[in-house]
């Protein structure tokens, strides 16, 4: 009687277990020895930075890097690795070091303190001269198509803004962004101008305008660093929180609408086979279902009324969603049926995603045929990240 009263027990907790923690989507990688870009970082060595400014800033340079990161590519097997470039600027900019300069932690440390604390006897910044420089350096990092997989940023310090015409970093700054390439900032207040830091966190991308007063400065920056690694291969589509907002946090995931009709089975197949470890994509919450729509939405190539198989399928007495080959599926936690959803049915086992009839426009799940219901489809697979490399 007691062993059965302890059975009951362990039931009821593996039961709420289960109910307290529903499956949700995958975090980007944020393993800082497993990065891969490639960096440049630009430093404002006028004479507002301060030769106190300047060693401070070295410092944490080398910190930033110092969680076990892999500087440089000739020393390791991994792919996994961050090349280092160097600019200082104030009235002209001076590249440091190229990409391939530092080849080691150790060499980045001891260069980083040989090279930052000489300060400059110009009081004259130009920003747009430092961008440019770093712009330069990066794009001879991709001679040769090299390392052109690698996700690119550009790491700021800067003590004051200039934007008199030629010298307007802004145009730079955006041509770099719409590129690809990653912004970050960090205004090294040392007056107290809020107009100044202002402007230049408006040089940044989403997210990643900094001050050298922020507590956190160094986690923050290594953030931005691991969401800059966090990204989807050409075509595909990176999760978000909210749909179509640059900065809205990313998830681990990426999305690719497929327009090429087919029967779920074959569909299912076909996401297995478009990219390594893909599969048909998982709604685990209204949050991904909306995304996955909006997605869709957007998409000219899916006309309306809108419908879409998903990974969602009838498995051994219950639904489960899709994972890579060789995962164990993942069952039902959420419900978004369509209105009289789902059937009793022994052949219709499949899930698809079906335009309700209402005044405004929606989708919800509806059980159909695996093989004899061709509609379009929507692929789901692990974003390249510091857990997955991309080639």
């Amino acid at each position: 009687m007691l062993l059965f009263a302890t059975w009951l027990l362990l039931l009821a907790t593996s039961s709420e277990i289960l109910a307290q923690n529903p499956p949700t989507d995958r975090s980007c990688g944020n393993d800082l020895s497993n990065l891969w870009l490639d960096v440049v970082v630009v430093v404002d060595n006028s004479i507002g930075m301060t030769q106190a400014g300047l060693t401070e800033v070295a410092a944490q340079i080398v910190t930033i890097f110092g969680g076990g990161t892999r500087i440089g590519t000739i020393a390791y097997s991994d792919k996994r690795t961050v090349r280092v470039g160097l600019v200082t600027y104030n009235n002209q900019a001076t590249v440091q070091a190229d990409l391939n300069r530092f080849q080691s932690a150790d060499d980045l440390f001891n260069s980083v303190f040989q090279i930052l604390p000489k300060l400059s006897a110009s009081d004259e910044v130009y920003l747009a001269k430092g961008l440019d420089a770093a712009e330069s350096v990066l794009s001879a990092g991709r001679k040769n198509a090299t390392r052109s997989n690698y996700k690119q940023l550009v790491l700021i310090y800067a003590s004051d803004y200039r934007d008199d015409g030629e010298e307007d970093p802004r145009p730079t700054a955006e041509r770099m962004k719409s590129s690809g390439v990653s912004i970050a900032t960090v205004a090294f207040d040392q007056t107290g101008n809020e107009g100044v830091v202002k402007a230049i966190g408006e040089i940044a991308s989403p997210g990643f305008n900094f001050t050298n007063e922020d507590a956190d400065l160094v986690r923050e920056i290594q953030g931005a660093m691991i969401k800059t690694n966090c990204f989807c291969s050409s075509l595909w589509h990176q999760y978000r929180k909210e749909f179509g907002v640059d900065g809205s946090p990313k998830y681990g995931v990426c999305l690719k609408p497929v327009a090429l009709t087919a029967a779920w089975a074959p569909a299912k197949l076909g996401c297995q086979n478009m990219i390594k470890s893909g599969y048909m994509v998982t709604e685990f919450d209204k949050q991904k279902h909306d995304f996955v729509f909006k997605l869709i939405q957007n998409d000219t190539s899916f006309p309306e009324p809108y419908v879409y198989h998903i990974g969602l399928s009838y498995v051994n007495g219950g639904y489960f969603w899709q994972q890579p080959v060789g995962h164990a599926l993942v069952p039902l936690n959420d419900s978004l049926w369509n209105p009289g959803f789902p059937q009793q049915s022994s052949s219709n086992t499949a899930v698809l995603n079906q335009q309700a009839i209402a005044t405004e426009i929606s989708v919800g799940w509806q059980n159909t045929n695996q093989y004899t219901v061709p509609e379009r489809y929507v692929c789901e697979v692990a974003s390249c990240d510091t857990d997955t490399y991309c080639e």
